[in-house]
């Protein structure tokens, strides 16, 4: 069975329904390891966006009472990719949210610009 890992294009950002903050994703490393942190946080609404654009609904995985082990939450591919214009509001909260001024002059024309952009602003 192909790991949905395989698929995204990174690097990718993820969107938590309660935050501002954007999580900015370089790798699947990263992906793993933001995935243990918060296994067991993650709600409905919580996306992943890859630099291509295409959206990955993140949810918890399903409790197995017989297995000790944990396991990852599941990324569902979305039919509908997500677009500059949808990303640019999550980029102008992420950067209030960091303490950037000026959020207004901030734009971009592709999805892997706007994620660029966060990375930038991370630094």
């Amino acid at each position: 069975m192909k790991s949905i890992i395989n698929d995204i294009h990174w690097p990718a950002i993820i969107k938590l329904v309660n935050s501002d903050e954007l999580l900015l994703l370089e790798s699947p490393r990263d992906w793993l390891e933001i995935a243990c942190l918060y296994q067991h946080s993650f709600q409905e609404g919580d996306c992943l966006a890859d630099s291509d654009g295409q959206q990955y609904r993140i949810s918890a995985p399903e409790a197995q009472q017989d297995s000790p082990v944990a396991h990852l939450p599941n990324l569902s591919p979305q039919s509908f990719p997500l677009t500059p214009l949808e990303l640019l509001p999550w980029v102008r909260a992420h950067a209030l949210a960091a303490g950037q001024c000026c959020i207004a002059k901030l734009g971009f024309t592709t999805v892997a610009q706007g994620i660029e952009l966060v990375r930038s602003l991370d630094s």
